[in-house]
C-alpha cells in the first residue's frame, strides 16, 4: 500500500511540475512542484475591436502594468488559456471554478474537466502506458478517470488548469523594465522585459479597451509561451460521457 501511494503521487508531482507557470524558475525535482506565476501570449480571438479606446496603462510604471494586466485577467471571470513550450501544449478555457480543454506532451495527450472539487482526465494509451510503466499505477487509456482535488493524481491533471491566476493573480516582485508601444497581433500592447543571464522574458498588456495581459515571450528553454483569449466566455463544464472510472486509491 505505502509504495502504491508514493507511485500515485509521483505520477501527481510529474504531471504539476509540467504545469507549473514559471517565471524565471525551472521545475524542481521531488514530490513537490514548484508553483510560480507566469505570462500569456495573444491568439486571434484577443485582437483589438476597431472601436476599443486607449486606456493609458503604458504610462505606469513597469510593475504597475504587470499587475494590473494580471488583476484585469482575473477580473474577466474566465479566459481561454493556449500554452507552448516545446513538445508541450495546452487549449484549456478556465475560470475559478471550471476548465475544459486538453493537455498534449512528449509523454501523451490528455483531456481535463473539472467543476468544482470534481475532476475528470481522459489519458490516451501513450500517456497511461508510460505512467503504468514507470511509477506502477493503473491508468486506463481513453477512459475518463474521475475524483477530486483531494486526490493527488486528480490534483496533478487539474494543476493544469491554473485557476490560482483568478483567486491570487500575480505580482511583479524582480526588477522589470517598461518598453515602448507596439502592435502584437493587430493590438497595441507595452512590453514589460525582464533579463537575466543574458535571457529575457518580455510581458505585453493591452493599451486599448480592458488592460488584459495578452502575451508572454521568453528566450529561456523553460519558459512557455501563452495565448490569453476570450475573456469572460462562460465555461461551461459538464460531466463527461461515456465510461468512467475512479482514479487509483491512494
Amino acid at each position: 500500500m505505502q509504495r502504491h501511494v508514493l507511485t500515485v503521487r509521483r505520477a501527481a508531482a510529474a504531471l504539476a511540475c509540467t504545469a507549473a507557470l514559471v517565471s524565471l524558475t525551472a521545475c524542481q525535482n521531488g514530490d513537490d512542484a514548484t508553483e510560480s506565476a507566469g505570462g500569456s501570449t495573444p491568439s486571434k480571438g484577443a485582437e483589438a475591436s476597431p472601436a476599443a479606446e486607449p486606456n493609458g496603462i503604458e504610462k505606469l510604471s513597469a510593475k504597475e502594468i504587470y499587475d494590473t494586466g494580471h488583476k484585469t485577467n482575473a477580473e474577466a471571470g474566465s479566459f481561454r488559456e493556449q500554452l507552448t513550450r516545446g513538445d508541450t501544449k495546452t487549449d484549456l478555457l478556465v475560470s475559478a471554478t471550471e476548465c475544459v480543454g486538453s493537455v498534449k506532451m512528449a509523454k501523451g495527450t490528455f483531456e481535463v474537466i473539472r467543476k468544482g472539487k470534481d475532476v475528470w482526465a481522459k489519458p490516451d494509451a501513450t500517456l497511461a502506458k508510460g505512467f503504468n510503466a514507470e511509477m506502477g499505477t493503473t491508468l486506463a487509456a481513453d477512459k475518463w478517470l474521475h475524483g477530486t482535488q483531494d486526490h493527488p493524481l486528480m490534483k496533478g491533471f487539474a494543476s493544469w488548469c491554473h485557476q490560482e491566476q483568478f483567486a491570487a493573480p500575480d505580482t511583479l516582485s524582480e526588477k522589470a523594465t517598461k518598453g515602448k508601444v507596439t502592435t502584437v497581433n493587430g493590438r497595441q500592447v507595452v512590453p514589460v522585459v525582464m533579463s537575466a543571464k543574458g535571457e529575457s522574458v518580455s510581458w505585453y498588456v493591452a493599451t486599448t479597451g480592458k488592460p488584459y495581459y495578452v502575451e508572454q515571450e521568453s528566450t529561456r528553454d523553460d519558459m512557455q509561451d501563452i495565448v490569453y483569449s476570450d475573456f469572460g466566455k462562460p465555461v461551461d463544464a459538464q460531466a463527461p460521457s461515456g465510461p468512467v472510472v475512479e482514479a487509483p486509491k491512494e
